[in-house]
């Protein structure tokens, strides 16, 4: 990972993009091993006892490699039976995922507006992967996103061979922004990467406008008041949580 300060305008060019995070910035390296999925089968006292053991709310339903849907705890006790299966609550549950290269922005954000512990993560073809866990996602998101620093997060797409530092901080300074941290990641069989910039601003409506006339697609936006003070809570509860 590279973390950088706000950057000066006379910053040098950072060298290969290998130099930058390459894998905690999206949905498949954030899986969590030691969660299993639930099978219909599964007997509802199973599943709440492998929700106290694993410390979550909810747990994916699979069938084969297919995820058929979220299960909560909530509606497993008020199923008032554990010897149920859990096909028979099925029929009220929901069915949220990312797919296993989503920004690990757009996990947090399923976590936050779904108010989830656990996100499916699935794969082009829909085949189940695993399971990334609130408590993982948000200390990573902590890691890499500046959590406590208000602003906005600004994701670039370009060419490996056209990146530049230099010149990335040189746009946004000069529309009265500061990068506060930097991360990349080159895509999959790609010549291309993604830049994902943490800016010290919530309005960059100027440097989007200014990216776009240097010719950088602005592959998505991020503004933290959408959703910062949710996360914020969310993240002191688990350091109060993970104290000893």
């Amino acid at each position: 990972m590279l973390y950088l300060g706000p950057l000066a305008s006379g910053s040098t060019k950072v060298g290969a993009p290998d130099t930058l995070i390459s894998s905690v910035m999206h949905a498949i390296d954030l899986i969590t091993p030691n969660v299993p999925p639930l099978r219909p089968q599964d007997n509802i006292g199973r599943a709440l006892d492998w929700m106290e053991e694993f410390k979550v709310g909810h747990l994916p339903v699979v069938e084969g490699r297919t995820l058929v849907g979220v299960v909560k705890d909530q509606d497993l006790v008020d199923r008032n039976d554990p010897l149920a299966t859990v096909s028979s609550i099925m029929a009220q549950v929901e069915l949220p995922f990312v797919r296993e290269g989503a920004h690990i922005y757009e996990v947090i954000k399923l976590i936050s507006e779904r108010d989830l512990t656990v996100v499916p993560v699935l794969d082009s073809m829909g085949v189940f992967m695993g399971t990334i866990t609130e408590h993982q996602a948000l200390k990573k998101f902590a890691e890499v996103g500046n959590i406590h620093e208000p602003g906005s997060i600004v994701v670039l797409e370009l060419n490996v061979v056209d990146y530049s530092l230099h010149e990335i901080a040189r746009i946004v300074e000069g529309n009265d922004g500061k990068v506060l941290s930097v991360h990349g990641h080159t895509l999959p069989d790609s010549s291309r990467m993604e830049v994902t910039l943490k800016i010290n601003l919530e309005d960059v409506s100027g440097i989007l406008q200014a990216f776009e006339r240097h010719d950088y697609f602005v592959k998505t936006t991020y503004q933290a008041s959408r959703y910062k003070e949710d996360m914020r809570e969310r993240f002191e509860g688990l350091m109060r949580y993970l104290e000893p």
